[in-house]
């Protein structure tokens, strides 16, 4: 069967092409033979035969560079017990299977620039990860996908080195954790492990999608997470939003699950309009739950230098619930002052806009004015009411009757009105 090739080889077409560097942090050893213990090379030898390579040493791995059967080649042996841990390929952007070709085409990414070359990512006991770099406006994004197409991770490449892909180590849990996902998920592949201070976070792949599931440092199970993004969304969740929201679309549905409730939390669009709404196990809208005793993210979440400053300077004091990338944005949740706000920036760290809900009553005086002037009085009462902060102003948007939003500033001012 002949491989479609049409969105890979347009956008590969007018790229600039360029060799890839060897990691200059590891550094090569002079006699690798008597540095690199034998039981290594022999594992080596029987993957590669008598291939020259060279030798390195990082992070409790020996790492041989040498060329293989697909060009330039990567492998990782742990010190510690001498066996195989994760061997680092290169493909043509061409080559790619066409489950990625497609979930490219249909992201955000879509018309960003990608690289000439790809990095496949084979690791003991885990699933094969396609490494795909993406530019735009000077900006790189390193996205992470699974064969089929399933979107794993996204990294924003900030300091211009190669990546060493030292975060995708394979690590072994507790047997007692493998042994609890194969009986609640016979034949999960596992994409990443992550152990943790205060536990582990597993990701695997089940029945097309992504999972995420957290257990303490006792292997206890704490949570699950299935991530659905646009695919394969449950009818409970669709057909609420066609019935509630039906002037929006759905950007992204995950469904919790934890010891105090199974629930969902739905990102919904319409126009530059996001709302983020939470529906229980039997599909009626609820708030927020509490994660409390839940890790974020398996633990503790990282953000760039300049975020950082921007978020102490926007909102002191605040608490980092979650990290997300989306739709080419950074975006971090957040506690501020006892109230949940979503702040997005983009892969320069730039701040873009702060949205979080407010009740209608905590709207300012100007506003409520021009609403009563304009729509009547109590038009806007318990109706549900969005603060958007931007670099430019602050602005509200507003449920008038039930029926039409109303885009207006703080001041008064209305913007814009959307039935």
């Amino acid at each position: 069967m002949m491989r479609k090739l049409p969105f890979c080889a347009l956008l590969i077409s007018g790229m600039l092409f360029f060799v890839s560097c060897n990691n200059d942090e590891n550094e090569p050893i002079a006699n690798a033979n008597n540095a690199i213990p034998q039981a290594i090379l022999d594992v080596f030898q029987s993957q590669y035969g008598n291939t020259r390579a060279e030798w390195s040493v990082r992070n409790g791995y020996a790492i041989a560079e040498f060329w293989g059967e697909n060009g330039e080649t990567t492998a990782w042996y742990s010190l510690n017990n001498g066996s195989w841990g994760m061997t680092e390929t290169e493909i043509p952007f061409t080559a790619l299977p066409d489950a990625i070709c497609t979930a490219i085409s249909q992201s955000a990414y879509a018309n960003w620039v990608p690289d000439e070359w790809v990095d496949v990512l084979d690791r003991n006991g885990a699933e094969r990860l396609y490494v795909v770099e993406l530019e735009n406006g000077g900006v790189e994004v390193d996205l992470y996908y699974t064969e089929s197409g399933i979107l794993v991770n996204e990294q924003v490449d900030s300091d211009g080195k190669e990546n060493d892909y030292s975060g995708y180590f394979p690590q072994t849990p507790a047997t007692d954790i493998y042994a609890w996902i194969e009986q609640h998920y016979p034949g999960a592949r596992v994409v990443d492990v992550d152990i943790e201070r205060n536990g582990t976070e597993i990701e695997f792949i089940y029945d097309g999608l992504k999972y995420e599931v957290w257990f303490d440092t006792s292997s206890a199970w704490i949570q699950t997470k299935i991530e659905y993004g646009r695919r394969n969304i449950p009818d409970i969740v669709v057909n609420f939003v066609s019935t509630n929201y039906p002037d929006y679309h759905i950007d992204d549905v995950e469904r919790y699950e934890t010891k105090k409730d199974i629930y969902y939390c739905i990102e919904l669009e319409r126009g530059d309009r996001e709302r983020k709404i939470y529906l229980n196990e039997q599909g009626e809208e609820i708030s927020r739950p509490s994660n409390d005793g839940v890790p974020s993210g398996g633990g503790d979440i990282q953000v760039g230098s300049g975020i950082e400053a921007i978020l102490n300077t926007l909102y002191p004091g605040f608490v980092i619930v979650e990290k997300d990338y989306d739709d080419g944005h950074i975006e971090i949740d957040i506690i501020h002052n006892h109230q949940e706000k979503e702040v997005v920036f983009n892969f320069k760290e730039e701040w873009l806009y702060t949205t979080y809900d407010i009740h209608s009553n905590q709207l300012p005086d100007a506003v409520k004015t021009a609403l009563d002037t304009r729509f009547g009085a109590n038009s806007y009462w318990d109706e549900d009411a969005e603060c958007i902060e931007t670099p430019s102003g602050t602005y509200y948007e507003v449920e008038v009757w039930d029926e039409i939003d109303v885009y207006i500033s703080a001041d008064g001012e209305i913007l814009r009105i959307e039935d």
